[in-house]
């Protein structure tokens, strides 16, 4: 395998699926129930381009699944 990733959709396709997604808030979590570990989230950047906040309500980009994002402690 040459570790390039390859898409299986273009990307103007890549939203979720809200048949099953769930709620499963309050507990911070990096992977959803369904497997995937991609996350649609709301952030804002510093000058230098770095995250400066975001928010720690999180959508799955698989199954629309509404998490809460980590924190770095």
């Amino acid at each position: 395998m040459s570790g390039k990733m390859t898409m299986t959709k273009p990307i103007d396709e890549l939203k979720p699926d809200y048949t099953r997604a769930m709620d499963i808030r309050g507990e911070p979590t990096t992977v959803c129930i369904c497997g995937c570990y991609i996350w649609n989230l709301k952030v804002s950047f510093q000058e230098d381009g770095t995250i400066g906040m975001y928010f720690r309500d999180m959508e799955c980009a698989d199954c629309g699944t509404q998490a809460t994002a980590p924190i770095e402690e």
